[in-house]
């Protein structure tokens, strides 16, 4: 489902209008965000097109996903490309640093699953349907651009992060069939599979460690929620990858509905991430809050203190929780 008015074929004539191609996905880029932008840009490297990859510097539990060396993680003064496309991001602010790259870009593009998407670009492909960012890409470079092992290793890394490796529900019979023809190229999908959910540092154990002696369960158990500050982040030396998972340990919990996480990233300044199932979305929660995602895995940042981010997130939940029951 297209929800934006764009189609594929218009993006693909965009590309060959264009020479200079910078690509980027959001902020404190995941594995949708690097395969994805992986996989297009090596894509349109082998058509001959100048390509750069711009992202913020990942986890280096990302390694396992080929890059093709396009990645750069600043850009030289004076770069402006002919086209930009931004992969995997719901809103221009989500371009962090590049942003300013993206408004100077001669034309844009805008390629995303987040319902949440403000179709920022000047040609917009938002699938609020499809599983990940890497699905989308997979539709717009078959069957018209060169395919690889390393692309297909690329876009397999993206769909497999974002569907939790083929558990949420976002997952569909057409995600399957895209797993099923990546897999017909020759790259090690059980290394992929295994760095990505069943590999972590010391850090991040002992940061969820702490998150999970500060959990508390609200609205009859329906809820749970938790937190680290800032000091507990320095003590235990982790950064925001090392509580990417979090969230997620915390759905797992049973007969949750939904799980709040809250991490502070400086002194003052929180990130929420939240999990949900049965119906209530968590995407509306973060849109109230200037954030959003998808209805059930959403987030946002606030300046706030604790106690009234923790409260006033709950309390939004809580709505949610009835508004599903009504």
């Amino acid at each position: 489902m297209n929800n934006s008015g764009n189609d594929l074929e218009d993006i693909r004539k965009v590309i060959y209008e264009s020479q200079s191609i910078a690509i980027s996905g959001h902020t404190s880029p995941d594995g949708d965000a690097i395969g994805a932008c992986a996989a297009l840009g090596m894509s349109l490297s082998l058509m001959g097109k100048d390509v750069r990859i711009l992202l913020e510097t990942y986890s280096d539990s990302f390694d396992v996903i080929p890059v093709g060396g396009l990645v750069s993680h600043s850009a030289e003064d004076g770069y402006v490309p002919q086209l930009y496309i931004a992969v995997d991001c719901g809103d221009v602010e989500r371009l962090g640093e590049f942003r300013s790259i993206f408004d100077k870009a001669e034309n844009t593009v805008n390629i995303d699953h987040h319902k949440s998407n403000t179709f920022f670009a000047k040609t917009n492909f938002v699938d609020s349907i499809s599983s990940s960012s890497s699905e989308i890409i997979f539709r717009l470079i078959d069957g018209h651009y060169q395919f690889n092992d390393d692309i297909a290793a690329a876009l397999y890394a993206g769909i497999v992060f974002d569907t939790g490796g083929f558990r949420h529900t976002s997952t569909g019979a057409g995600t399957l069939k895209t797993a099923s023809r990546l897999l017909e190229y020759d790259f090690n999908f059980n290394n992929i599979y295994n760095s990505l959910f069943y590999s972590r540092s010391f850090r991040a154990a002992k940061i969820m460690g702490v998150a999970l002696s500060k959990l508390s369960e609200h609205f009859d158990g329906k809820v749970v929620a938790s937190f680290v500050n800032y000091d507990d982040m320095l003590q235990c030396g982790a950064n925001s990858d090392d509580v990417s998972e979090i969230s997620g340990y915390l759905k797992s919990i049973k007969n949750t509905d939904v799980s709040v996480f809250i991490y502070e990233k400086k002194k003052g300044i929180f990130k929420v991430s939240m999990r949900s199932e049965n119906g209530i979305d968590v995407a509306k929660v973060a849109v109230m809050f200037g954030g959003g995602g998808h209805e059930k895995a959403a987030g946002f940042t606030i300046e706030r203190n604790i106690e009234s981010v923790m409260n006033e997130t709950l309390e939004k939940v809580g709505e949610q929780i009835r508004e599903s029951m009504s």
